[in-house]
């Protein structure tokens, strides 16, 4: 079995998890949002 060598992330790796957290966050404020506007 080979042993990967990752020194550094590549272009990919760092633009799918900014993208996962961007998403992540959307998903959390409006879910947020939803949970404020119900209690009013």
């Amino acid at each position: 079995m080979k042993t990967l060598k990752k020194k550094r992330l590549g272009t990919l790796e760092v633009y799918v998890i900014f993208l996962s957290c961007i998403y992540a966050g959307f998903i959390g404020y409006k879910s947020l949002l939803h949970v404020l506007f119900t209690w009013n």
